[in-house]
């Protein structure tokens, strides 16, 4: 009887893999690097103030100070040349508040993916592995997309549209983002007193830009800026933040930031971010209670690898008047 060699069993199962009597021979080789999905562009942790202060401690809520308005000095008029001496007015410090995030029992998370013992060492790939970059990919995920939905809060009120709209509900095919809808979403920014800094958009809508005159690419900066993760460029001096996790509708969903309308077309919510004249980064908070983990545990009883999930995080609106929303439909 003939003996086949490893390369010469391969070719068999490539070349009669259909034949009756000798299909069980078809071997599969595979390779032990996995070509991953595309996972989503996660941006917006870079438009949050990020605060590690529960960390550690048996503190549930932290406040986040911020004042309510510009505060005038009461003063009076010197007269003591007049022979009268008048004591100084007093100006109570009354322009301060705070927002508070408060974490539940609901924001603890904890997750566990598992790999059978048997399934792991009858395997070409390093199923552990993997398993803990699904958990690590999972973990940044959960926090991106729960920044945009918090800067898609009912307390922003800066909210431009595309073409005439005057509502998500009134959106229709051709309401694209344009240069003018940028400007007018910094100046809702700077009627608020203070700096358009970021703007995050959907692929669909850097393909508008692309095909604008005014668009800075980020690769001909000419300088030693530093280039925010995600940057693709810069329009009206605001950077450009290109992520699949910008806010995406379909015709006819429901609004997050305008409760209970609905999308007459489908389309992104674009978020435009500032920070205060001293840099201070102004719209999202973002607070840690436990910050993420990846853990791996063998249980032996049941033969089971586990790899755990565990965070813990509240976000939510610091100033709203530093935020615009343009809503605008992708074709």
């Amino acid at each position: 009887m003939k003996s086949y060699n490893f390369k010469e069993v391969f070719e068999l199962a490539d070349t009669y893999t259909g034949t009756s009597g000798i299909s069980t021979f078809a071997g599969k080789l595979w390779k032990t690097k996995v070509v991953q999905f595309g996972e989503a562009l996660r941006r917006f942790d870079q438009s949050c103030s990020v605060y590690n202060d529960l960390v550690g401690t048996g503190a549930v809520s932290l406040v986040v100070p911020y004042t309510t308005s510009h505060k005038a000095v009461d003063y009076s008029t010197d007269t003591q040349g007049a022979g009268t001496a008048v004591e100084r007015a007093h100006t109570a410090l009354d322009n301060m508040t705070g927002v508070t995030l408060t974490v539940g029992t609901t924001d603890f998370k904890a997750g566990d993916v598992t790999v059978t013992k048997a399934g792991e060492m009858s395997s070409m790939v390093n199923l552990v592995g993997q398993a803990r970059y699904v958990v690590a990919q999972a973990l940044a995920q959960d926090v991106d997309t729960a920044i945009a939905t918090a800067l898609q809060s009912t307390s922003i009120t800066n909210v431009v549209y595309g073409g005439d709209a005057t509502g998500v509900d009134s959106l229709a095919t051709g309401d694209k983002l344009t240069s003018s809808l940028v400007a007018d979403a910094m100046e809702m920014i700077e009627a608020n007193n203070f700096i358009p800094d970021q703007l995050y958009i959907g692929t669909k809508q850097l393909r508008e830009l692309r095909k604008d005159s005014q668009f800075t690419n980020a690769a001909e900066y000419g300088s030693d800026r530093v280039v925010l993760k995600g940057e693709v460029g810069e329009y009206l001096g605001v950077k450009v933040i290109v992520t699949t996790n910008a806010p995406t509708y379909a015709s006819g969903a429901t609004d997050l930031n305008e409760a209970a309308t609905l999308w007459g077309a489908a389309g992104h919510a674009c978020v435009m971010t500032g920070t205060t004249k001293d840099g201070q980064k102004a719209s999202g908070a973002l607070a840690w209670k436990e910050m993420p983990s990846i853990a791996y545990e063998f249980e032996k009883r049941k033969n089971l690898h586990h790899i755990f999930y565990d965070q813990c995080f509240k976000c939510g609106i610091i100033q709203p008047g530093a935020t615009t929303l343009i809503k605008v439909t992708d074709d």
